[in-house]
């Protein structure tokens, strides 16, 4: 807990020394929000209703250390309270484990429902010219498509119902980028593991072409050759995304299948009454084939296994009403499992810094899966941003 506050201190020290305007601008800067949200969870039928809560506090630091170089520092600081926590007696060593190279993440408080816990999933050293950009530290290293899945994202997936974590998780890797003439470039980048068949190794080339954005991959991921591609245009007047990766073993796997496949595509439209809708497939060919479970269902996946069930389809909407009132809702079915997954929300801007938000997570079916564990989860959400 310590490590925490003096994180804090120095962060907000640092800024209030550095960040004030004296005839122009500031190397240092420091963003950041907290957010409170309560929730009620309740089992099919709205029985055995549960309640939590989440202190939310993020912290964005950059130092432009020169014209060219820049710092970056950002991490959260969460207190959770969840009955379920307290029925979980290992819950403490899941939110503790570390998937990264360096654990530069505390666990504070656990016990009696209660997590307290505060990671750094930003940290790296940023170089830049015309045409070269290299980046050095715990990053994002983003070569995802689509809004749903990714499965070209080799180094970092998300979790589509952790809509909490907007930032999205890091990796501790190097990535050197270099810009041709026009819309193409190579990327390169590397995500060290704590041995061999951890490590993540990658080049992507991306290339404009008929006024769509192509791109392949190349790789190692986790001791297996991942190879694929995806593109984002227009089919229309709608835009047309997809992405596809092919895994291989490396090694023999004692006489599973040695390979799958994981694609996605979409579609999505502005409608001309401001709804902005969104389709999109997945075929997640890794399905079945790793047996290790999630603890919670906002846990990322591994590329290879996407998603709980081998297909999956996701339909969503958003609407602003006013510039200070919209919402939304998505629908994603997965019909392998017969499960599925409702999501509405509404946003209302108090002030330029608050925001309020409503959400709603329902997860139906799914007879022994994760989704029929998850439940059904009414959130009130209040966001201040600094």
């Amino acid at each position: 807990m310590k490590k925490v506050w003096i994180l804090i201190i120095l962060l907000t020290g640092i800024n209030n020394l550095y960040a004030q305007p004296a005839g122009g601008d500031s190397p240092f800067r420091l963003r950041g929000y907290f957010r409170a949200m309560p929730g009620l969870q309740v089992q099919e039928g709205f029985s055995d209703a549960s309640f939590h809560n989440l202190l939310h506090n993020r912290l964005n630091f950059r130092w432009r250390i020169f014209s060219n170089m820049e710092m970056m520092i950002e991490g959260r600081n969460r207190l959770i309270y969840s009955k379920a926590y307290g029925e979980l007696p290992d819950i403490g060593d899941f939110f503790n484990q570390d998937d990264y190279l360096v654990d530069i993440s505390w666990l504070w408080a656990s016990g009696g429902g209660w997590i307290g816990h505060s990671e750094i999933d930003r940290f790296f050293v940023s170089w830049r010219t015309d045409n070269w950009r290299i980046r050095a530290g715990r990053q994002r290293v983003n070569w995802g498509i689509n809004i749903v899945s990714n499965p070209n994202d080799l180094f970092n997936t998300y979790s589509f119902f952790d809509f909490d974590y907007a930032e999205r998780p890091g990796a501790d890797a190097i990535r050197i980028q270099h810009f041709f003439d026009g819309m193409s470039s190579v990327e390169v980048a590397v995500r060290p593991g704590r041995s061999s068949k951890e490590m993540v190794a990658a080049t992507k080339l991306l290339h404009n072409w008929k006024a769509y954005d192509l791109q392949a991959i190349a790789g190692v991921f986790r001791n297996r050759l991942a190879l694929g591609g995806g593109w984002a245009g227009h089919l229309g007047g709608a835009g047309f995304k997809g992405e596809a990766t092919w895994f291989y073993d490396l090694s023999d796997n004692s006489g599973g299948r040695r390979d799958n496949i994981v694609a996605a595509a979409g579609l999505d439209y502005m409608f001309s009454t401001g709804t902005f809708g969104i389709v999109e497939f997945l075929y997640n060919g890794g399905h079945g084939r790793i047996t290790e479970q999630a603890v919670l269902i906002t846990e990322p996946l591994r590329p290879d296994n996407i998603m709980f069930s081998e297909y999956a389809v996701t339909i969503s909407a958003d609407h602003a009403f006013s510039p200070v009132f919209s919402g939304g809702i998505a629908l994603m079915g997965l019909p392998d499992i017969d499960a599925a997954f409702l999501m509405p929300r509404i946003n209302y801007s108090v002030h330029t810094d608050i925001d309020l938000e409503l959400i709603s997570q329902v997860f139906l079916g799914g007879d022994g899966s994760i989704f029929e564990q998850a439940g059904t989860t009414f959130f009130g959400s209040l966001k201040y941003s600094f």
